[in-house]
C-alpha cells in the first residue's frame, strides 16, 4: 500500500513539474537570464532577492521614451534591490538595440523581443496583456507579481512601488 501511494505521490510531483514554464533569454551584453514560472508570478535565477520590473516596450514610443530616464536613475539608485529587464517589442535586432542603449545612456538590461516571440506570448496570456506599451510586471522580492500596468508610471510612484517589492 504505501508502495502505491508512493507511485502516486510521484507521478503527481512529476507532472505538476512538467507544467511549470521555463525560460531563457539573452540581454544586448550577452547576459542570459533563467526564468520559471511560480504559483504567484515569475522567478528570475540571477535576481533571487530583487524586485524585477519587467518592461515591454518600443524604441518608437514617446511614452517609452520618457521613462528612459527614469528607468536610468532608478536602476542606479536601487542596484542593491531592484533589477529592470525591458524588452523592446517594436522588431528592433540586438544590434539596433545596443545603439539604441548608448544613445540613451541605459543602464539596465534590454531584450530584443523578436528573438523571444515565446516568452512574449506567455506575458501577453498570464498579464493579459493586449500590446499597449510601456507594460510593466512589478515582482516583489520573492518572485510574485505585485503590479501589472500599461502606461506611463510617475517616477515617485515608481519609488514607492520599490519600497513595497522590497520588504
Amino acid at each position: 500500500m504505501k508502495k502505491v501511494i508512493l507511485t502516486i505521490l510521484l507521478t503527481l510531483t512529476i507532472a505538476l513539474q512538467a507544467e511549470v514554464e521555463k525560460f531563457t533569454i539573452t540581454d544586448t551584453e550577452g547576459k542570459q537570464f533563467n526564468i520559471t514560472e511560480s504559483k504567484d508570478g515569475l522567478i528570475f535565477e540571477e535576481y533571487k532577492g530583487k524586485a524585477i520590473f519587467l518592461i515591454i516596450f518600443g524604441h518608437n514610443c514617446p511614452p517609452c521614451k520618457a521613462e528612459i530616464p527614469e528607468f536610468v536613475e532608478l536602476a542606479e539608485k536601487y542596484k542593491d534591490k531592484l533589477q529592470i529587464i525591458a524588452i523592446e517589442q517594436q522588431k528592433y535586432s540586438v544590434e539596433q538595440l545596443k545603439i539604441f542603449k548608448q544613445e540613451n545612456g541605459i543602464n539596465y538590461s534590454l531584450i530584443a523581443g523578436k528573438d523571444y516571440n515565446d516568452f512574449i506570448g506567455y506575458i501577453a496570456d498570464k498579464a493579459q496583456w493586449r500590446g499597449a506599451i510601456p507594460f510593466m510586471i512589478a515582482l516583489d522580492k520573492n518572485g510574485a507579481v505585485n503590479l501589472i500596468k500599461q502606461g506611463f508610471i510617475p517616477k515617485n510612484t515608481l519609488e514607492e512601488l520599490i519600497e513595497k517589492l522590497t520588504k
